[in-house]
């Protein structure tokens, strides 16, 4: 029914009279240099600081609600976007992220851009030329705002349910005539947390805490030469997002030598979970620690042929977590998996302007580091082992380096047509350190099966390229045609010692229109066709969860996204996804159920692609006699029935999660509050799914419960 109402105020708002002002404009660097919304010939959401701030978007969670056909989960902590059922999880996520133009190696850094935002510009569809590398499924560039000569600032405080506290605090200004600051620091605690431990003593589970800050410093060396440097860290760490038991397979789980978990009865409920204790860590598993930090330097010199752009950034990331393996309340799999990430990225970009084109010109390298330890603690007897005991696995060493060369241009064929063309060569390195598996028996060591011990140097190259049609149908609309294609690079199942997974290779074509329905009314419309080959996809292979080529598999689908200023006080906004995702020829066995034998997956959904998402929002703005102003804030988010894995067997049915603003700000601008309720029906959903053969089941993830909370802010 609801989704019936939201559809039919999408269709009603279109022909709402013409009371208000023209639509805001939003100007996004998407093409890598500057242009409106409406000129961009391509499928795009760009979110303002003000809407930021209105709408409590404090991290991807937030951010896919608004966003059209956009998901976003959390596996083990670590970030999972999608958009348009493309960007499943592994080595190479489908979905690249970005920070102020500087490449994240790891999507879960983007927290660092998730405070003291300028705007959020979220790309849908393969970016293969002006992005490259992880971008296959599209963007999300995350803007931070930059110093200025002007002293401002602000400080924020907040609290909310399972006692929840936020502050934050912003300051910058002039340091001299040529040269200015902005520091910003942040602060997030969840001192309890919403899921209930069912093991003696272990009472709730899934806090957090999270520290952050970043220090930007701008100057004008000359007329023509500007220098930016960033150094930024956030780091994290508790039991975010726990998983619990959905299904289990008991006979598998006595086939993988775990009979004491196959002979337990697995009754949760939503937001219930098993919690273990682990020789490393007193307060249980499911826990992670991380820590991200960043510096970087931008550089704009003005020469005479065009602005040239360098992107220095340098990059080091810390991951550890602690996992119950077999989910059950006995303690029988601990998984401790530490890993280390040094990334250096470098990028140039010349943009030339001339009266009847625009050409960008970039070169683009990386290099990735990336070592892995991980064991498993076993103070029960499993695999045939005494108790206690400990499975090692040794990983030394992950390195990819990455060189991409591209062009683009956009040409005017006429007063009212242009044509946009580019093209992208990318080649990547993969070198693979592979050690043993190692079984420590305690107290004394012994080497029980080496399985792997080599070193494989792999190099994937590709030819990416794009062109685009856009014609005016008046002043402030357009329609546009466009062919691109994308690559996402190939890798090694870490945890075997067998041959490498292909490229992921696609043909996009789309069509679309932007622009303005009257002066109250802005619509961006696309409709789109993906064909994949060597599609990667995450599988379970004995215990260890690796990727796999799935063959084809092809991605139509329909997306509206429209904002309608019905009065000066009161406006709209909506989107709306169509999508037919379905895999080509796909022959596999599941892991879980591998009595069923090699099965054809041909016409099976994609993972984490809904068939129909709808996305609504209302504004409406009272101005008290005082002079201050009361804003409300509605929004929801519609998805139909999801599939969490290429066999379709586990689904999360239709459900709407709703959130509510209330913001009062004094008529000076410099006090603020906000009152919310996120997920306000409460609504019972599955936001996250693993599978896993060691315990024979599946686990799942529950989106976040309702929770209410108040935000003040006070503005210098």
């Amino acid at each position: 029914m609801l989704k019936k109402i939201i559809i039919g105020a999408i269709a009603l708002s279109l022909f709402l009279p013409v009371i208000a002002e023209d639509v805001e404009e939003i100007v996004v660097t998407a093409l890598k240099r500057s242009s409106t919304v409406v000129d961009t010939p391509a499928a795009i959401t760009a979110i303002s600081s003000t809407e930021i701030e209105d709408k409590g978007i404090t991290n991807m969670h937030d951010l896919k609600h608004l966003v059209p056909s956009m998901n976003f989960t959390n596996v083990l902590g670590a970030q999972n976007i999608t958009i348009r059922g493309i960007g499943q999880f592994n080595g190479n996520p489908g979905v690249s992220v970005s920070t102020d133009g500087i490449f994240q190696s790891r999507a879960h850094s983007s927290q660092l851009g998730e405070m003291d935002l300028e705007r959020v510009e979220v790309l849908r569809g393969p970016q293969g030329t002006l992005y490259g590398r992880n971008s296959i499924g599209g963007v999300v560039n995350l803007i931070t705002k930059n110093p200025s000569q002007e002293t401002d600032g602000y400080v924020k405080l907040g609290y909310g349910e399972y006692d929840t506290t936020m502050a934050e605090a912003a300051f910058g200004g002039g340091i001299s005539d040529n040269t200015s600051f902005r520091f910003v620091v942040h602060g997030t605690e969840q001192g309890e947390g919403y899921y209930d431990c069912l093991n003696l003593g272990c009472g709730e589970q899934g806090y957090t805490d999270k520290q952050a800050f970043r220090l930007k410093i701008q100057s004008d060396i000359s007329d023509t030469v500007s220098a930016n440097l960033m150094v930024a860290s956030v780091e994290t760490e508790g039991t975010p997002d726990p998983y619990g038991w959905l299904t289990d397979n008991r006979e598998l789980a006595a086939v993988f030598g775990f009979p004491q978990v196959a002979t337990e009865t697995i009754t949760l409920k939503p937001h219930e979970i098993y919690q273990t204790p682990t020789s490393q860590s007193v307060n249980g598993t499911n826990m992670t620690d991380r820590e991200y930090d960043v510096s970087s330097l931008t550089l704009k010199i003005e020469t005479a042929i065009g602005t040239l752009t360098s992107i220095t950034a340098s990059q080091e990331f810390y991951d550890q977590f602690n996992l119950d393996r077999d989910g059950t309340a006995g303690v029988y799999l601990d998984t401790f998996d530490v890993s280390e990430t040094e990334t250096f990225t470098q990028e140039f970009n010349l943009n030339v302007e001339r009266d009847t084109m625009s050409l960008v010109f970039g070169l683009f390298y990386m290099d990735d580091e990336t070592s892995r330890h991980t064991h498993f603690d076993n103070p029960q007897p499993i695999l045939g082992l005494p108790a206690p005991s400990m499975l090692d696995f040794k990983h030394d060493k992950m390195n990819t380096e990455s060189e991409a060369y591209f062009a683009d241009g956009t040409f005017d064929l006429s007063d009212t047509t242009r044509l946009s063309l580019g093209i992208r060569r990318t080649t990547d390195e993969f070198t693979s350190k592979q050690d043993n598996f190692i079984s420590i028996l305690i107290p004394m060591p012994v080497i029980a099966a080496q399985t792997c011990d080599r070193e494989v140097v792999t190099e994937y190259s590709s030819t990416t390229s794009r062109a685009v049609i856009q014609h005016d149908l008046t002043p402030d609309s357009n329609i546009y045609a466009s062919l691109s294609e994308g690559f996402k690079a190939g890798g090694y199942a870490t945890y075997e010692c067998t041959e490498p997974y292909d490229p992921e290779e696609v043909t996009s074509l789309e069509f679309g229109f932007k622009g303005s329905l009257g002066e109250n009314t802005s619509l961006n419309a696309s409709l789109f066709r993906y064909d994949y080959t060597d599609f990667q996809v995450l599988q379970v292979v004995g215990i260890q969860t690796v990727t796999r080529n799935a063959g084809d598999a092809t991605v139509n689908g329909l997306e509206l996204e429209a904002l309608t200023n019905v009065s000066d006080s009161l406006t709209l906004n909506y989107g709306v996804t169509l999508l037919d995702a379905t895999y080509g020829d796909f022959l596999n066995t599941n892991g879980l159920e591998p009595q069923l034998g090699v099965q054809q997956l041909e016409g099976n959904y994609l993972s984490n692609a809904p068939k129909v998402s709808v996305n609504f929002g209302l504004n409406y703005t009272n101005i008290l006699s005082s002079g201050s102003s009361l804003t409300y804030r509605a929004n929801a988010a519609y998805k139909s029935k999801i599939y969490f894995s290429e066999f379709n067997e586990y689904s999360q049915d239709a459900y709407t999660i709703v959130d509510l603003n209330l913001i009062w700000e004094s008529a000076d601008e410099t006090f603020r509050s906000r009152f919310f309720i996120k997920n306000a029906t409460d609504e019972e959903y599955i936001s996250g799914y693993l599978s896993s053969a060691t315990g024979g089941g599946r686990f799942g993830q529950w989106g976040y419960p309702r929770t209410a909370g108040i935000e003040i802010q006070r503005n210098f």
